[in-house]
């Protein structure tokens, strides 16, 4: 029997988005019914419809009664999780091909922990959603005019080693995610992903994008558009380079 997989995904007032998710994934991927868990997380309450559970094996919408952060809303998510397999998605992703099938056996012919696929925009140009661990200059030269993403090449077999994959899309074994104690809680939505990858790395686990497969995502980029958002981004990095998780993670 197929093992089954969750899905968590939060809206932000994305309730169209989450739509077109949840149509995309039904119409790529078999036996919706019988493999997938949907965890849908609420973040403003009342935003997301009350979507039919009868296409998913299960659907659960938890609905906040105050604003979360990323790591906050997902752990919350886990807690809800059956499945064998975790996954993370945003809302504003796109399935245009079958993934979560190729994604398990990749996961396990590589023996990753953790596995993502290629993120692309509607062009088919290749987003920065894995990278080396940042630095506090690296941050500040991404917002600077000629600032130019350059993928890591893949190795013999497909697959890319980042030292990070950005939160966007997570696929790994349940296990792995309780093992790590889900994601640091105290970011509010800037770089827990970064720092779940380090402590990840610190304990030996394996992190890989497989160049073989490809999700289309319409990026945002809040904080460049919101001081809020860029409060939270710099917050969110003051933690993270002062922190000993970052400091280790340098000497690997």
């Amino acid at each position: 029997m197929t093992p089954l997989i969750t899905l968590s995904i939060v809206s932000h007032g994305d309730a169209s988005r989450v739509t077109r998710l949840l149509e995309s994934i039904r119409r790529q991927e078999p036996d919706t019914n019988s493999r997938f868990q949907v965890v849908l997380t609420d973040n403003l309450k009342d935003d997301l419809p009350d979507f039919d559970p009868a296409p998913w094996a299960s659907l659960t919408i938890l609905r906040n009664k105050r604003r979360l952060g990323f790591a906050e809303n997902h752990n919350r998510a886990f807690e809800f999780a059956r499945g064998e397999f975790f996954s993370i998605l945003n809302p504003d992703l796109v399935f245009e091909s079958p993934l979560y099938s190729a994604l398990r056996e990749s996961l396990i012919t590589h023996q990753a922990d953790l596995l993502a696929p290629l993120i692309v925009d509607e062009t088919g140009a290749v987003q920065d959603s894995f990278r080396p661990l940042p630095t506090p200059f690296e941050l500040i030269r991404r917002r600077l005019p000629g600032y130019g993403f350059k993928p890591y090449p893949p190795d013999s077999s497909g697959m890319i080693h980042p030292d990070w994959i950005a939160g966007m899309f997570w696929f790994m074994r349940s296990q792995t995610y309780r093992r790590m104690g889900g994601m640091d809680g105290r970011y509010r939505l800037y770089l827990e992903d970064v720092e779940f990858c380090a402590r990840a790395r610190l304990q030996g686990l394996k992190i890989l994008v497989d160049s073989h497969l490809r999700v289309r995502h319409e990026a945002q980029r809040s904080s460049r558009r919101s001081l809020y958002y860029l409060f939270l981004h710099l917050q969110s990095a003051f933690r993270f380079f002062t922190s000993p998780v970052y400091r280790r993670a340098r000497r690997l």
